[in-house]
């Protein structure tokens, strides 16, 4: 008897995914998962508001344009109207860009909630700033997309200010409702696993970037919880199975019309629900009825999908016929583009490979605009965690294919496939612009997360899954509890005015005017070396500006480096003090500490040297005001070096060497110029600045002509040179037009200028060599 007992104990009971009081033991506590679900779903919200604190307000995920298209419909009562024209040239008359094109519903919906509120300072706060780093994480600074004003936004919260504080919090309820709805779908996916539902919800609740998103102004995190909705009712179509009464799949028909309706009016990637939730319920249709059914099959699926499509339409519908009347287009995305742009031409793979990577990082925590970035090791967790994830995934489909598919299992593709629509989605829509982006996919966060957590736990023993499964979130909840302190909070953080006695005695100039505006008092930057081969190499500099009158104007400040030739080989224009502080909120005597980042033009030719500048210049007259040298870096030479026509080993006192040469043209007349490239390396970086001597001689000792110089035309001196470096080096020598055909030859070498010292062959046999040529007959 006992051991009889001992048996049916050890056998697992049908699980209802309904049983709220199901307990999911962990050592030696017992909780239910629904109440853990609540648990994280607070948690959610707590983080959000935390976030939503931590960014300046019209900052995160295009607030900037977002915000605008709902204080216009609270207070002109109409959605706006895009004339991409006027949104190309202004700014003011078009701040919600090609936003103003997106589906209304959430837009509605935050005006009306933000009707009290008197919102007309909404023009002064947004000083928009049009150098900001847009896309760019590698900037140190300058990833406002706001001039912020701190008086005007700090608590207690007034106008506009007020406004989008509310809507962000409002915003957070949309949050917590896909947390918890990502718990309801994989609960309905997989019954008798609750660890994966609060592994799931947990995933979802504590993705850094679905928290931001759903912290902020902007309709992705409607979309994320209206896509959920939809998920969680297509999968319970499946749940019901052929002993559901046929009234309810009618009831689950219409109540999807009705979620697909207002998707469409919230994001228009959501009109993929309608293929996806005709397909399912088509295939259950199928399932349930047999031949022998009254009515045929495909008329059952026919009107069953008439109850999908039509309150769907019923709903949206005067939305696409509006958009027809205005733009000549339902979806409006003829307008969108117009104010957007479009790519120069269609991407291949090699660009989406490329941009792959700020899809990962923008569904994980690529914040701001797409410019801030979080420390590398959490894209690397994450990264390892969607691998393990995907191919645990792939591992459970396969054993359970090979175990064999039961009618209903396919649900648990469902989301799956939602998932690879959106992608698609996506892809096309990256087709048209650079917008890559991991939150697009988070209308199918719910499905994402549960499959993700399902792979995660096919790698330990069921014995350990429940305290991996809370080890993974407690991980990630300390990550996105950091990641407001050490990533958002500092790239937004305020410029303070510094007096002299605070720029340290080190870095300071003696002050040099640029323009009557204002003058450098301080420079601080460490010699640098670029490798070539590096696509993004940067040289970094500090300016301290110092005001000296007040300006009504905001000039732009500028670094730049010139290389060869003085050619522009990198540059940044944007507003001084990290881009947050323009000229015309200066008072004089502020002194503003001011870094760059200034990266090096991918095609700069290297070797040479990188002149460093700085100045002010006015961008609506196009002039500039000053400008100062305050250093200069160092572009390094390439490691391939060309094929030498002419090879030599020549070795010259200082760790100098001659490798070889070229001559072109092969035949030369008088009146011609012949270029000769010299091709030096340093055996060891030498000690001074040498000149490189090309005299040509006859029959007389004393040269017919000379092209003496340094090397490179000085834009990569001698005392650049480091240990292994080989340096081709061209010079052009004009023959004399009255110079007589025949033999000549060149003598080349190194001296000193200040002493006029030729440096010596190491193998005793002079300072020079004799490279010999051909003057032909014109």
């Amino acid at each position: 008897m006992t051991n009889q007992r001992k048996a049916i104990g050890t056998q697992r009971a049908p699980v209802d995914p309904r049983n709220k009081h199901i307990s999911w033991r962990l050592g030696g506590w017992s909780v239910q998962p629904a109440r853990c679900a609540l648990i994280i779903a607070g948690v959610f919200v707590a983080l959000g508001i935390v976030y939503s604190l931590s960014s300046p307000v019209l900052e995160a995920s295009d607030e900037f344009k977002h915000y605008p298209y709902v204080q216009y419909v609270q207070t002109r009562h109409r959605l706006p109207i895009l004339d991409p024209d006027v949104c190309r040239e202004s700014l003011v008359e078009c701040p919600w860009l090609q936003d103003g094109a997106q589906p209304p519903s959430y837009y509605i919906l935050m005006a009306a909630a933000t009707s009290w509120i008197d919102t007309s300072d909404l023009p002064e706060l947004l000083w928009h700033n049009k150098h900001a780093f847009i896309g760019n994480p590698t900037q140190i600074c300058n990833k406002n997309l706001i001039i912020h004003q701190p008086e005007r936004e700090r608590f207690p919260w007034t106008g506009s200010v007020l406004a989008v504080h509310l809507i962000r919090f409002l915003t957070l309820g949309f949050g917590a409702g896909t947390v918890l709805l990502t718990y309801r779908v994989a609960r309905v996916l997989f019954p008798d696993r609750p660890g994966v539902a609060v592994g799931a919800s947990a995933l979802t609740a504590f993705n850094p970037m679905f928290v931001f998103v759903n912290a902020t102004v902007n309709n992705d995190a409607m979309a994320a919880f209206v896509g959920s909705l939809a998920l969680l009712t297509i999968v319970r179509v499946v749940d019901g199975g052929s002993s559901t009464p046929p009234t309810k799949l009618t009831r689950q028909s219409l109540l999807l019309g009705l979620i697909i309706g207002l998707g469409v009016l919230t994001k228009l990637s959501l009109l993929a629900l309608i293929p996806l939730a005709c397909l399912v319920v088509v295939v259950e249709t199928w399932r349930r009825y047999g031949e022998g059914s009254e009515r045929p099959r495909w008329a059952v699926a026919l009107l069953h999908v008439l109850l999908i499509v039509l309150p769907a339409a019923a709903i949206s519908s005067w939305w696409f016929f509006r958009n027809w009347q205005l733009y000549g287009d339902p979806t409006a995305l003829n307008a969108f583009i117009a104010v957007q742009g479009r790519r120069a031409q269609a991407p291949v793979l090699r660009d989406w490979l490329g941009e792959f990577g700020t899809f990962r990082w923008t569904y994980w925590s690529l914040f701001g605009a797409v410019n801030v970035m979080a420390p590398r090791p959490v894209y690397w967790l994450f990264d390892l965690l969607s691998l393990f994830g995907a191919v645990g995934f792939g591992l459970w489909t396969a054993r359970r294919f090979r175990k064999g598919w039961t009618g209903s299992d396919y649900r648990v593709l469902i989301p799956a496939l939602w998932a690879l629509m959106l992608f698609v989605s996506v892809l096309r829509w990256t087709w048209v612009f650079f917008s890559f982006q991991g939150r697009l996919m988070f209308p199918g966060i719910a499905g994402i997360s549960t499959l993700t957590t399902l792979g995660l736990r096919q790698w330990w023993p069921r014995r350990c899954r429940r305290e991996v499964t809370v080890g993974v979130s407690a991980i990630l909840l300390v990550i996105a509890a950091l990641l407001p302190f050490v990533a958002i909070r500092p790239a937004y953080v305020q410029p303070e005015p510094l007096a002299l006695s605070q720029v340290p005695e080190s870095d300071r100039i003696e002050p040099t005017s640029v323009g009557a505006v204002a003058r450098v008092v301080g420079v601080d930057y460490e010699p640098q070396s670029i490798d070539p081969e590096n696509k993004s190499g940067f040289v970094n500099v500090v300016v301290y500006w110092q005001a000296v009158e007040p300006e009504e104007k905001d000039y732009v400040s500028f670094a730049r480096l010139l290389g060869r030739g003085h050619e522009l080989a990198g540059q940044i224009n944007r507003h001084p003090a990290c881009g947050m502080v323009p000229t015309s909120l200066w008072r004089p005597g502020q002194i503003w500490r001011d870094p760059y980042r200034i990266p090096v033009a991918q095609d700069a030719r290297a070797p040479s040297v990188l002149r460093i500048e700085v100045g002010l210049y006015d961008p609506q007259a196009d002039y500039t005001l000053g400008s100062m040298r305050i250093g200069q870096a160092k572009l390094a030479p390439a490691d391939s070096q060309p094929d030498i026509g002419h090879p030599l080993s020549v070795k010259l006192d200082d760790g100098i060497s001659l490798e070889g040469y070229d001559l072109a043209p092969a035949d030369v007349s008088a009146g011609e110029t012949l270029t000769l490239t010299l091709h030096w390396r340093a055996r060891e970086a030498p000690s001074h600045n040498y000149q490189v001597f090309a005299h040509v001689l006859g029959d007389d000792p004393e040269p017919v002509t000379q092209a003496d110089g340094p090397p490179l035309m000085g834009d990569y001196p001698t005392s650049m040179w480091a240990a292994g470096e080989s340096i081709s080096d061209p010079h052009s020598i004009l023959i004399p037009e009255d110079l007589s055909a025949g033999r000549y030859r060149l003598l080349v070498g190194l001296y000193d200028l200040e002493t006029m010292e030729r440096l010596s062959r190491t193998d005793g046999s002079g300072t020079g060599t004799a490279i010999p040529f051909h003057i032909g007959v014109d």
